[in-house]
């Protein structure tokens, strides 16, 4: 066997034993194994298997809070993604390996308060998901992971007071979602991800203004049924626990708004009809007491009366 062959076979169990110690929690233990994997890699100049070690990594190093780390980490395996597509630009899997790293980028900048720098990283990873789904538009995992950073992205916009442009991105992450949930109803991912979204973007909408109110209302109690579906079937999920409480609070905010706004509406409706009673009265009066009339003419009816009364208009 040739001394490549064998560093591959090396690689694969060095990659395959470091995604078991992630799965089992042992952090540290991978990211060892990863560091003797890297080596490995870069001996037998496989860009792809470092690519992909680094993305690992990357992953590690946010898992742990460790976003500095992280975020350098990232950036490496951006540099290897595109050598990568410099030699394969059509491969569609070095593209999503890359919009997946410009997304987690975006995630990392946005927890640094990095915001703008975050928003370009969530851009470059739509329009890469964007061409991925141009040329495979049925590929569920390209739409998922396109969704995902879609709703991330919103997520910046609206803290960073982007509402409406918050709200167009989660229209588009919601019909990508809605879509997938059509062939798959029973995928709790896919439920879960766009619940996420109908939230978001009824929380968008209220910020928008009470004219919105009634559709935000609608989007909110959509987010909150998929939730408690989601929530009976893993009781124990902190995660949907969390996403049913945000909902539940962002409906309480919109309906103390409508208390709030209700007063002053009720407050109009009334002094419009006293308005219009007051001068019902006053019409009744005038019927009344035709003198009344006579009193209060206008001085313009005084003059069509007495035209000698009127202003003489000045010569040319």
């Amino acid at each position: 066997m040739s001394r490549s062959k064998v560093r591959n076979i090396l690689l694969l169990k060095q990659i395959h034993s470091a995604v078991t110690h992630i799965k089992k929690g042992k952090l540290d233990k991978a990211l060892e194994t990863l560091d003797k994997a890297e080596d490995s890699a870069r001996k037998a100049k496989a860009t792809d298997a470092v690519y992909y070690i680094l993305f690992m990594r990357g992953g590690i190093y946010y898992t742990e809070s460790k976003y500095d780390e992280a975020l350098e980490t990232y950036e490496k395996a951006l540099d290897a993604g595109l050598e990568l597509l410099k030699n394969d630009p059509e491969n569609t899997n070095y593209q999503h390996y890359m919009g997946t790293t410009l997304s987690n980028t975006g995630n990392l900048l946005k927890r640094k308060g990095e915001n703008p720098q975050a928003a370009e990283y969530y851009v470059r990873a739509r329009e890469t998901y964007e061409n991925l789904l141009a040329k495979e538009p049925e590929n569920a995992v390209f739409r998922s992971a396109a969704g995902e950073n879609l709703n991330n992205y919103a997520a910046l916009l609206t803290d960073m007071g982007s509402f409406e442009q918050a709200c167009e991105v989660l229209s588009q992450a919601i019909e990508l979602y809605e879509k997938l949930l059509e062939e798959k109803p029973e995928n709790l991912g896919y439920q879960a991800e766009l619940a996420v979204a109908l939230s978001r973007l009824g929380n968008c909408l209220v910020q928008q203004g009470p004219e919105k109110s009634d559709t935000a209302k609608q989007s909110l109690e959509k987010a909150l049924t998929m939730q408690e579906n989601i929530f009976n079937q893993q009781p124990e999920d902190a995660t949907i626990k969390d996403a049913i409480a945000l909902t539940r609070e962002r409906l309480e905010k919109l309906e103390t708004m409508k208390i709030q706004e209700k007063p002053e509406s009720l407050e109009n409706l009334e002094n419009s009809e006293n308005q219009e009673k007051q001068e019902n009265l006053e019409e009744q009066e005038t019927l009344e007491n035709p003198e009344k009339l006579k009193q209060e003419k206008p001085e313009t009816l005084e003059n069509l009366e007495n035209p000698e009364n009127s202003e003489k208009p000045e010569k040319l």
